[in-house]
Order: C-alpha cells, then structure tokens, then sequence
C-alpha cells in the first residue's frame, strides 16, 4: 500500500482509497446530499455553483464527485455559471 494524502484535508495516510479515514464521514454525508439533490431536484442546466450553493458541498469536492461513474449521465455545461430553470427530475 502506498502512501496518498487525503483529497479533502490533505492528510497523509496508507489506503487504497481518495480520502483519510477522517474524512470518509464526510465524503459519504456529501455524496448522499449530492444524490438527493439529483433525486429531488435536478435542473436542467444548473451550474456548478449553484449545486453547490445549494448542498453545500464545495467546488473541489463536488468536482471530484461529478467525475464518478455513478453521475456521468447527468450533464452540467462547463462554465455554466448563470441561474439554471427548474426543468425535471432525474434517478440514479
């Protein structure tokens, strides 16, 4: 196993996944916000930002979310940083 430093606070530490033992809480409380979000209130276009305004999930994480496999069928326009129109929903 080799050593990682955490993508959340920085930490080093020996595991194979993106986040220390610390901030796996964390990690899994954003992601759950994050598919409720979808779940409940997908917008057709929203922005970044605005996600994150909204579940209070940060940019650098939510970036990193976004490059799951689990949300690669939800598209958010690169740059889109205007309000965004409720339009729909959507299920992971």
């Amino acid at each position: 196993m080799e050593l990682k430093r955490c993508v959340r606070c920085g930490k080093f530490y020996a595991a194979e996944v993106d986040v220390c033992k610390d901030c796996e809480k964390k990690d899994v409380a954003d992601l759950s916000k994050l598919k409720g979000f979808f779940a409940d209130n997908y917008i057709n276009g929203v922005s970044k930002s605005e996600i994150s305004a909204y579940t209070g999930i940060s940019a650098k994480n939510l970036n990193r979310y976004l490059g799951y496999e689990e949300f690669s069928g939800i598209y958010i326009p690169e740059g889109n940083e205007e309000k965004g129109i409720l339009k729909g929903k959507i299920s992971l």
